[in-house]
């Protein structure tokens, strides 16, 4: 899947205060040795934690504390080029990260630095450690070789283990007001007309969609939904075709039908004229209306598991199978 340079970004107002606090410590050479950024996804956390990386390796940092980008050490991390930066990720998307990867990248770690600014861990995402990987990771957790800083990047801060969450220091990135980012979104080539309130709050997410022509995935995904309700298609062979899509774009905009079906639904329960001004497309309107919202509820809370699930070792084809199977019966005639 292609995703937005990130690199050609104007950097968010929104990050303004944590980075205040975090350049201030890279300057006094504070830095903890563990650092966790999290916060919900689309808000820029790995341009953030990416921000804290070229900081600490750069030695002509600027006013506000960012990375020269010119010196030797800045050439070669945007190369991605250089020796002293060590990942940690899942092997294949979607799978977890064993404790076999973490072993080796403890040892990587504790190998001499080229620069002497030290050695960088990055582990992203956070969230996909195995239980036994992240005990395997407590110790260098613990006791990190001299100048070396761990950043682990994570959607989901619950999902850690405690003594892994314990050890490291908490950087929680919070989603920009509705103002910056619009600014900012304006500011980065992209129309911010008619985006949703959600959107607004993942601009990172809504760059990303606008990049890649989500409008017509969604159109496409609307028409699969509409079909499989209206048993047109069954629940089987649609799960089968969504299973090969972006499972981040699919997640997303379950997400956002899940949320807009049980807004309309509850509306039609109060109004039987419902349909008006909502944000469904017309097909997906009329089928709100025969929802009952409290049978319907559930299965807004199985598509924000299913989000985790998309991450995990389940069967995403099967996650997405059930889904539509339990949609097809929280479906509920009013009453005439």
């Amino acid at each position: 899947m292609s995703t937005v340079d990130t690199t050609a970004l104007d950097m968010p107002p929104w990050h303004t205060p944590a980075w205040a606090h975090m350049a201030h410590a890279i300057a006094a050479d504070r830095v903890a040795h563990g650092l966790l950024v999290c916060g919900p996804p689309g808000i820029g956390k790995r341009v953030f934690a990416d921000r804290i990386v070229a900081a600490l390796l750069c030695r002509e940092r600027d006013a506000k504390g960012d990375a020269c980008g010119r010196c030797p050490a800045c050439r070669q991390r945007i190369a991605g080029t250089h020796p002293d930066i060590s990942r940690l990720m899942p092997e294949e998307p979607g799978k977890l990260i064993k404790v076999d990867q973490v072993r080796a990248f403890s040892q990587r770690l504790h190998l001499t630095p080229q620069y002497d600014s030290g050695r960088i861990g990055w582990i992203d995402p956070a969230e996909d450690l195995s239980p036994s990987a992240a005990n395997s990771l407590l110790k260098t957790l613990e006791e990190p070789p001299p100048a070396c800083h761990i950043v682990l990047v994570t959607d989901r801060v619950s999902a850690l283990m405690p003594t892994v969450r314990s050890r490291c220091q908490l950087w929680r990135l919070t989603p920009p007001t509705p103002t910056q980012a619009t600014e900012w979104l304006t500011a980065n080539g992209m129309d911010p007309a008619g985006l949703d309130a959600d959107s607004l709050r993942t601009p990172f997410a809504a760059l990303a969609r606008d990049s890649q022509d989500y409008s017509a995935l969604v159109d496409g995904w609307d028409r699969t939904l509409s079909d499989v309700i209206r048993n047109r298609e069954d629940a089987a062979s649609a799960a089968e075709r969504l299973a090969r899509e972006p499972a981040d774009l699919l997640t997303d905009w379950l997400y956002r039908r899940a949320s807009a079906l049980l807004a309309q639904s509850l509306a039609a329960a109060d109004e039987p004229q419902g349909e008006a001004g909502s944000v469904l497309p017309a097909h997906l309107a009329r089928v709100a209306t025969r929802m009952d919202p409290y049978a319907f509820e559930p299965w807004c809370a199985g598509v924000v598991e299913s989000a985790r699930l998309a991450r995990s070792n389940a069967d995403w084809q099967l996650v997405l199978e059930s889904l539509l199977l339990d949609l097809k019966r929280c479906l509920k005639r009013k009453p005439s």
